[in-house]
């Protein structure tokens, strides 16, 4: 083997060589840094919650100020909520839930971009019907065994009924004709008193 022919295997040899560290390079500077996107919040909600989720890289880093895709079905199948959320500094977003009672499948998308490749997550999401709180409950029951107040007395105190009324006023006044005002208070309506049963003369 001549001079000529070595020089060309080395000249081939060398651009095959360049060619291949340069497709490993371009690679490595192409190259998109992989992501996760979650779903942080639970899987079990009542009415009037709201549906988390995080962004980071591998390393647990959040991915700040990028689109998340929110896709919610119903049972049928049917799109009840289609919907984007941007993540904060943390990587963190949140979407508000007007969902009813029932069950649902979730699906969270991110696209990526020029740096961040994409990544997605579904969920099964049940729905709970909301309870009323202790404080609703104790002020339904407590309205339920108030009796509703009928007339007040000229001191303030309540009455629940005509018959009570018409006691308080015959003993008070004797039989006189009244009526009872819209906020619950009696006005007399003989000649001699005024408004308050005060007696001033004819």
């Amino acid at each position: 083997m001549d001079n000529k022919q070595i020089i060309i295997i080395l000249l081939v040899v060398i651009v095959a060589l360049a060619a291949a560290i340069g497709f490993v390079l371009f690679n490595q500077a192409t190259a998109k840094e992989q992501t996760i996107v979650k779903i942080t919040s639970d899987s079990k909600q009542t009415e009037g919650g709201a549906l988390s989720v995080k962004l980071t890289d591998l390393s647990d880093n959040p991915i700040a100020k990028e689109i998340v895709s929110v896709k919610i079905t119903d049972k049928n199948g049917k799109v009840v909520v289609d919907d984007v959320v941007k993540t904060d500094a943390k990587g963190k977003a949140k979407l508000d839930l007007d969902l009813k009672k029932g069950k649902y499948d979730v699906s969270v998308a991110y696209e990526g971009n020029g740096t961040f490749a994409g990544d997605n997550e579904t969920q099964k999401l049940t729905i709970k019907e909301k309870e009323a709180t202790t404080s609703e409950t104790s002020s339904s029951s407590s309205s339920q065994s108030q009796p509703q107040v009928y007339a007040y007395r000229s001191d303030g105190s309540p009455m629940y009924s005509q018959a009570e009324v018409d006691q308080y006023m015959y003993n008070k006044y004797g039989p006189v004709s009244y009526h009872i005002k819209s906020n619950r208070y009696i006005d007399l309506d003989e000649p001699g008193f005024d408004d308050k049963g005060n007696w001033i003369g004819y």
